[in-house]
């Protein structure tokens, strides 16, 4: 039976297609970013902001042994 792949196992790439798939999604990224950026900063500014009293602390460590 054929086991499914890794979907992040890329193959061997020569030095110039790996510089240009990241520069592809380099420019792809902030040309996105700046289409939608009115968008997300509403999304983000129309979030409830966090009440900090509600954050969980973490539980204290016991103190080391030495």
């Amino acid at each position: 039976m054929n086991e499914p792949t890794e979907p992040f196992d890329f193959p061997e790439l020569p030095d110039e297609a790996v510089i240009a798939i990241n520069d592809f999604l380099e420019e792809l990224y902030m040309r996105f970013q700046n289409h939608y950026f009115a968008q997300m900063h509403r999304y983000y500014q129309d979030r409830p902001v966090p009440d900090p009293d509600l954050q969980q602390t973490p539980p204290s460590l016991p103190d080391p042994p030495f």
